[in-house]
């Protein structure tokens, strides 16, 4: 199947100066040009405090981007075809904060219905640097610092050492650092576990080290740092599972304006530009994944926000313009969210990989879960930034490796 025939075809440009104008986005012919591109106002580090809400303008108008762009495209549609991915979606962040944002394929290869720069995906652990920039705007507003014993902020965070759950902070916890290992979660069944469950299993495994002694990617961790968050912006008074919805809601995906992230999946999949995810049982022929996904995740913090790629291209966007979303709110510090992006262990940050490809910085993460691959990144020294979103494990794991380090290269060339 041609599944480069498949695409959406949606173009609109936009400058917007300041925040908040919404402007709307109007399907053009079948055989238009494949893109959203909007503007986002820039401030230097320079101007940490100092992000001023001004009147917003936009106008519409013809798209001029850089000549590597149509060749990361013509290469996307070349893996699609080779590697049989039914769809994806992906954003381009550009020098000055222009974002470029398309999509490719199926999003329901049944129905034969496109994905769109707007169609939810299921992010997978891309949402860990969330949290990073969540409990950074919590330091931000005195609520602890990295140094906090998670303990002492988080009275139902318990280990199996008393001692060693006195040390642990965020600082460890996001970095995966903290003494739990990669397979504590491995005994937990989720569908029918609880935030009791998780919080039981985290308290009765042995741990590997001491903390911050050595790296061990865990969800559990992650889902540690965002259930303190959540009892912490809530005083303690919601239920875990709502409180860290509600905190990186109001903290993060509000203030950004990232309007179409949903936690949950029934929500989802009741929105009219929803991707399903596909397996490849005979290495080609795209089927309808069986999925795992559940309404209030116990494991939430870790990755279970379903979203569009033009909305996660609006937090990378802030990431690289310092902590200034697009519409001119200011999420987070630069100083703390730098913090985020400090490596810690093996090349990990705080939610991020952090490592040098070819002698440029690459920060990024990687997600997998309920059968989508997704990566999302930015390139410091070059000022630009990637989101992919990609609705089959099976077809888009290569890509989704090789994306950033393969943009790397066509923007060098």
């Amino acid at each position: 199947m041609k599944l480069i025939l498949a695409i959406l075809r949606l173009t609109i440009f936009l400058t917007i100066a300041g925040c908040g104008q919404t402007v709307p986005v109007e399907p053009l012919a079948e055989n238009a040009p494949t893109a959203i591109v909007q503007d986002v106002p820039t401030e230097t580090t320079a101007d940490l405090d100092a992000a001023e809400n001004t009147d917003a303008s936009a106008e519409t108008g013809p798209i001029s981007l850089p000549d590597w762009v149509s060749e990361f495209q013509d290469y996307l549609a070349a893996r699609m075809e080779a590697e049989h991915i039914p769809g994806l979606a992906y954003a381009l962040i550009l020098p000055g904060g222009e974002i470029f944002a398309e999509g490719m394929g199926l999003r329901d290869v049944e129905n034969e219905l496109p994905v769109t720069a707007r169609t939810l995906f299921h992010i997978g652990s891309t949402q860990k640097s969330m949290n990073a920039m969540m409990i950074a705007s919590l330091i931000d507003r005195s609520y602890f610092d990295w140094g906090t014993p998670v303990a002492e902020i988080f009275p139902n965070f318990q280990l199996s050492s008393a001692d060693y759950t006195q040390q642990v902070t965020m600082l460890h916890l996001l970095s995966m650092s903290s003494g739990i290992p990669d397979y504590a979660e491995d005994d937990l069944d989720l569908d029918g576990a609880s935030q009791a469950d998780v919080l039981e299993a985290v308290e009765k495994t042995d741990l590997l080290f001491s903390p911050g002694g050595v790296f061990s990617y865990s969800n559990l961790s992650a889902t540690m740092a965002g259930y303190a968050a959540g009892y912490v912006w809530t005083d303690g008074d919601a239920d875990l599972v709502d409180a860290y919805a509600d905190a990186l809601s109001e903290l993060v995906l509000e203030p950004i304006g990232m309007e179409s992230a949903t936690f949950s999946v029934s929500e989802a999949r009741n929105s009219e530009d929803f991707s399903y995810a596909y397996v490849l049982p005979d290495g080609r022929n795209a089927e309808r994944a069986e999925s795992y996904d559940l309404d209030r995740d116990p494991l939430g913090p870790s990755g279970t926000l379903k979203i569009s790629v033009l909305d996660m291209a609006k937090y990378v966007a802030t990431q690289m313009n310092a902590g200034v979303a697009p519409n001119g709110t200011r999420v987070v510090s630069a100083e703390n969210l730098r913090m985020t992006w400090e490596v810690q262990l093996e090349g990990y940050a705080l939610g991020w990989d952090h490592v040098s490809y070819g002698n440029t910085a690459v920060i990024f993460h990687t997600g997998a879960f309920d059968n989508f691959v997704s990566v999302i990144g930015f390139l410091p020294d070059l000022d630009i930034g990637l989101v992919l979103l990609v609705n089959s494990e099976d077809a888009g794991y290569a890509l989704s490796e090789d994306a950033i380090y393969d943009l790397v290269d066509f923007i060098r060339d």
